[in-house]
């Protein structure tokens, strides 16, 4: 029998009664004794018995080698461990802590049968108490920390990493249960799964399922998601909680069509979010420049949890633009012909000019590729798609765009369009200049192209008219086409069909000067203000 001296306390978890009984005040031949002040147990020859158990009532009290009733002590009696009360009863149901100052030192639990709980060597041998699990040592103490599939305490800088399941303070394993780890190492590492540094994180969170294993990914290829109080978590390989932006499947670039990207929200608790909005930075896989610029872009999430990305899609009701890792763009953008993102500018990055070039010299990429589009370009709007006719401020002037109700632009593509009685080209309203008032066009729509006449709204101007522009000349129009724009004092004259110059100062009889033709007056020389279209 080894025997350890020790100090109880009733109660981390329920305690058994102790069993209080009444001393005999008689010594007997046989049966207890305490004639000398220590209670002994004497055999019918009278002798005291000695490395025995012996009961009374309802509990069983040990005598030592020297005879006497042992107390207040941890016993070793082959491979178990008992321990006795203040009063000497052998405790059943409790927790006893020792205070050996040596490796056996801590807390104890004795069972029903007396025998302290114990662990097994290579194993997690858990057992329950009042409800909740603990793990013993071989020698019978609690645990408590972080421990490896084999029972094996994880003590290193960042145990998170390699352990299985973790004891909390009070000894209880963590079940269904949230562990915040904030103990972090000096270098704690990066996550495959989550593309960040853990001591990015501003909270680290494991979780531990019900029979106690920590959630974790099976490898670095792909996050684990599990659902968790009806809200679903992604794990990654080390089972740690991945919080903001990642791809689940690690092998997978951001920009490959199957690439899956999920979000776990800072804004709640890190749950996957899905039909979310959130204005974050993408990680160092989605965006280098981003990541490392600290760039933040709005993200949506789909009602399967994915990020929306390289497409145009509805939100409440609304349409945005999404690039190939999910970011939602604003200004011009290029959508190719398979619905794919293909480029976005800023919608002061280029000219009138660069908007009316055709599509083999034109420097706006893509644009002759795929649909061009416009989203969001001020303050009050929310980055949705724009429909109908706006101004837009380009880096040279204010010009107005037309989008059709789909939201491609009027004449995408470098083609000529003409909707609604006026023409675009690449979603650009061929309007004359404000002050000149009218201006030309080439339509190029039909074979030879005709020129006609548009005012500062851009409607053509149809029927026969002469119009006096903003500069003081006078614009000739017959059957809704461009005749010629002569600079003559006086208003041109028809007469017969044709158009003539004509002069109300001179004599009755010479009045009526030239007539008027397009070749004669060279149209094609015009004012570039004047001609805004002639490809």
């Amino acid at each position: 029998m080894r025997k350890r001296s020790l100090v109880s306390k009733v109660g981390l978890l329920a305690l058994s009664a102790l069993f209080i009984w009444l001393s005999p005040s008689t010594a007997h031949a046989q049966g207890w004794d305490n004639s000398n002040g220590e209670w002994r147990y004497l055999d019918s020859a009278g002798n005291a018995v000695s490395d025995a158990w012996r009961k009374s009532g309802e509990a069983w009290y040990y005598l030592g080698d020297d005879g006497n009733m042992v107390k207040d002590s941890v016993i070793t009696i082959g491979d178990s461990s008992y321990y006795l009360n203040a009063d000497g009863a052998m405790a059943v149901n409790r927790w006893v802590q020792t205070k050996d100052g040596d490796d056996d030192e801590g807390w104890f639990y004795f069972g029903p049968d007396g025998k302290a709980y114990k662990g097994k060597e290579g194993r997690v041998y858990a057992r329950e108490i009042d409800g909740k699990k603990y793990l013993f040592s071989e020698e019978g103490v609690m645990q408590t920390g972080f421990f490896d599939a084999d029972g094996n305490a994880v003590e290193d800088d960042n145990p998170f990493k390699t352990a299985v399941y973790y004891f909390g303070d009070d000894g209880a394993m963590f079940t269904d249960r949230w562990l915040q780890y904030s103990q972090v190492g000096e270098n704690p590492g990066y996550s495959e799964l989550g593309q960040r540094n853990y001591n990015e994180y501003d909270e680290m969170w494991l979780y531990f399922g019900n029979n106690g294993r920590k959630y974790v990914a099976s490898n670095t290829d792909l996050s684990r998601q599990r659902e968790i109080g009806g809200k679903a978590y992604l794990f990654d390989e080390n089972g740690v909680m991945i919080p903001q932006l990642s791809i689940r499947d690690a092998n997978v670039k951001a920009t490959s069509s199957n690439a899956k990207i999920k979000y776990g929200s800072l804004d709640t608790d890190g749950e996957q979010k899905d039909d979310y909005w959130t204005f974050t930075v993408p990680n160092e896989k989605m965006s280098q420049k981003d990541y490392d610029t600290g760039e933040r872009s709005w993200f949506r999430t789909k009602k399967n949890g994915d990020v929306i990305k390289d497409k145009i899609a509805t939100v409440l009701g609304r349409r945005y633009a999404f690039d190939e890792i999910g970011r939602m763009q604003t200004g011009f953008v290029v959508m190719l012909e398979d619905g794919t993102f293909g480029i976005k500018f800023d919608v002061d990055e280029w000219t009138r000019e660069d908007f009316l070039t055709d599509a083999v010299n034109s420097p706006i990429a893509a644009i002759d590729r795929g649909s061009l589009y416009l989203f969001g370009i001020d303050e009050l709007n929310d980055g949705s798609m724009v429909t109908g006719e706006v101004t837009v401020s380009l880096r040279d002037r204010d010009v107005v765009f037309g989008f059709r109700d789909n939201g491609k632009a009027i004449g995408e593509k470098c083609t000529l369009v003409k909707n609604d009685g006026k023409f675009y080209f690449n979603g650009l309203r061929l309007d004359a200049d404000g002050v000149v008032r009218y201006g030309i066009l080439k339509d190029t729509r039909t074979g030879h192209g005709e020129y006609v006449v548009v005012d500062a709204n851009g409607k053509v101007v149809k029927g026969t008219k002469i119009l006096k522009d903003g500069e003081g000349n006078w614009i000739i129009v017959d059957n809704s086409k461009f005749v010629a724009r002569v600079s003559d004092g006086d208003r041109p004259r028809k007469k017969n069909g044709k158009f003539y110059h004509y002069d109300s100062t001179a004599d009755k009889k010479d009045r009526w000067g030239a007539e008027i033709t397009y070749a004669s007056d060279g149209a094609n020389n015009l004012d570039s203000d004047f001609v805004l279209f002639d490809r």
